[in-house]
Parts: C-alpha cells; sequence; structure tokens
C-alpha cells in the first residue's frame, strides 16, 4: 500500500508524489483528473522503461492503478544545480558521458528519449541518472502520438523534433550537446533567440564557451549542428570522442 508523504511536482494533471511503500520510500507518478490521452501516455511510458536496465537510467519498480512507482533516489536535478550557477568543463563532460551511456542503450532497444533536459538528469554523488521517459519513442510500437506533435522542450530540442520528427536518434545527441552547453555556460543555446534556429533561421550565433572550456567547443559545435547530418551519427560515436578535459575526471 501507498501512503503519500509529500508532493514533489504537479505539472497540470500529473502529479509526482514522494511515497512509502512498506518500508522504503517511492517516488509515484500518477494522474489527479481523468485524461484519457496522458492515461495512454504514462502506460507508454511503463512500457517503454520495463525494457531498460541501465546504471544511469532511473528503472521501473511497478505500473499499477494508473500510477507508476519509481525508486526514490537521493540526489540534485540538474536543474537546481545549474540554478546556483555554472558547472567546469571537467563536471559537465562528465555529465554528458553518463548520458551518452544511457543514450547508446536506449538506442540500441530502439527508445528515443526525446526530453533530455537539466529537469530529467539526477546528480547522485559521482553518478548521473537519466529520469523521465514520458515523451520517449519505442521505434517497435505503434505510435501514439501525431507525427505532427512537437514534443519536449524548446531550449533542449532539436531542430527537426521542434518539426514534430520523434524518430530519429540524433535529435537526443542535440539535447545532450544543449545540456553540456548550458552546464557549461549557465544558459541553454540560443537563449532567447531558440525559436528563431528551431523555425530555421541560421543567422542566429552560438556564443562561445568561456576561454576554460575551449577544448569543448568543436564537439558541442557539432552535437548542436541544425541538421541532423552534420551531428554525431550515434551516442557512441559522440561517447568516443568527447574531449580530452573529461578524461582526467572520469571513473
Amino acid at each position: 500500500m501507498l501512503k503519500t508523504v509529500r508532493v514533489l511536482a504537479e505539472n497540470g494533471p500529473v502529479r509526482v508524489e514522494l511515497a512509502r511503500s512498506e518500508d522504503r520510500l517511492v517516488v509515484v507518478k500518477r494522474l489527479s483528473g481523468f485524461n484519457p490521452d496522458l492515461e495512454r501516455r504514462l502506460a507508454r511510458e511503463a512500457e517503454v522503461v520495463r525494457k531498460l536496465d541501465h546504471p544511469n537510467i532511473l528503472p521501473l519498480l511497478a505500473a499499477r492503478d494508473g500510477a507508476l512507482i519509481y525508486p526514490y533516489v537521493p540526489g540534485v536535478a540538474l536543474a537546481d544545480a545549474l540554478e546556483l550557477g555554472p558547472l567546469s568543463a571537467q563536471r559537465a563532460l562528465r555529465i554528458a558521458r553518463d548520458l551518452l551511456a544511457a543514450l547508446a542503450y536506449a538506442h540500441d532497444r530502439g527508445i528515443i528519449h526525446n526530453d533530455v533536459k537539466p529537469g530529467n538528469v539526477m546528480i547522485r554523488g559521482e553518478r548521473v541518472l537519466l529520469l523521465d521517459f514520458g515523451f520517449a519513442k519505442d521505434l517497435g510500437l505503434a505510435a501514439i502520438t501525431s507525427t505532427s506533435t512537437a514534443m519536449g522542450t524548446p531550449n533542449y530540442m532539436a531542430p527537426e523534433q521542434f518539426a514534430g520528427e520523434r524518430s530519429d536518434p540524433r535529435s537526443d545527441l542535440y539535447a545532450v550537446g544543449a545540456v553540456v552547453y548550458h552546464a557549461i555556460t549557465g544558459q541553454p543555446p540560443y537563449g532567447r533567440d531558440v525559436i528563431r534556429v528551431l523555425v530555421g533561421d541560421r543567422s542566429v550565433p552560438l556564443a562561445p564557451l568561456p576561454p576554460a572550456a575551449e577544448a569543448a567547443w568543436s564537439w558541442l559545435r557539432q552535437a548542436l549542428a541544425p541538421d541532423p547530418c552534420e551531428r554525431f551519427a550515434s551516442a557512441p560515436a559522440m561517447l568516443n570522442d568527447l574531449p580530452v578535459p573529461a578524461v582526467n575526471v572520469l571513473v
């Protein structure tokens, strides 16, 4: 039996609660009202996450009575950490390594996350966890969302995803680049002009990195290429090309 401890977040009809289940704390994702479309999305999220077993992906414990039950993991959301200011390039690239390892695993199983952003990244000591596959696309399952529907967070969304394309794993690589750029500079790429970029304006400049992070510049530029064909071909390729500053701090 689940006993709610407190509400962690509410986003429209989706409520995330900290709860107690017997002798452990869990996180429960449920709907606070009737919404057939979101019920289907929660069911699809459960179907997707059940297929994933990776040290950098938060596992699903159970799905019952329309709720998803995840383990409670003490840590700091990257979004909260970035409210205090940017990270060092080394730390940001370390986060990238764990995210790319998680995505390489998911992509190999035909699953595209489609919402990699600081709010879905949990820092737990030296390890990073990728959360919330609520917008994920499983290439092996029939679509439950129109292909013309843009789903994701614009600051971290690739242009093709903004246009409604949800089946290209390279969109996740763009998002990792956007997260790392934000972590290093303190701001998401393109700032207030991001929508101009997403609708095809190639004249908007990408502000340079601070001098201490110059080694990551070419890697980030490739990750953030508007044309997916100009990005890294895969998560393993992007992971293998991580800049040298990450090497000395990774374990």
